[in-house]
């Protein structure tokens, strides 16, 4: 009688698990298509060094596009240069503080947005911010 219990109990907890799974995993529009085409993001060539803004619709659409043709998926897709026509160009970060445009992430174990050269990072003051705001209120 008892692994009769623990067997239904077993089955309702796998029946709610896909009833969970199946409802978060269609949940809403995301992904590129959900993205404005008027927001812009940094990019860098680490070839010949050239940073410039593209369409943050347009870099994920085309980072997609390379990530799906390469051979190794775990390998890092790069977009092509406008400038030199390399594929070396990586999502950038330009400071708010000095105006040096970065790889992102190229401090390690670091903000994203850590600035190799003045070491200025805007998420961290804006942490700082929030915290001192909640400290007082």
């Amino acid at each position: 009688m008892k692994n009769l219990i623990y067997g239904g109990i077993i089955a309702l907890c796998l029946i709610v698990a896909a009833v969970v799974v199946f409802a978060t995993r269609s949940s809403g529009p995301g992904g590129i298509d959900s993205l404005s085409d008027d927001t812009q993001v940094w990019v860098l060539c680490t070839a010949c060094n050239a940073s410039y803004q593209m369409g943050e619709k347009e870099f994920y659409t085309q980072l997609t596009d390379r990530t799906a043709q390469l051979a190794n998926p775990m390998a890092r897709a790069l977009l092509t240069c406008q400038k030199c026509g390399k594929d070396r160009v990586v999502k950038a970060v330009k400071c708010d503080k000095c105006g040096e445009v970065f790889p992102e992430g190229i401090v390690p174990n670091d903000f994203d947005d850590r600035c190799p050269k003045c070491k200025f990072s805007a998420t961290e003051e804006k942490r700082k911010a929030s915290k001192a705001k909640a400290d007082q209120g």
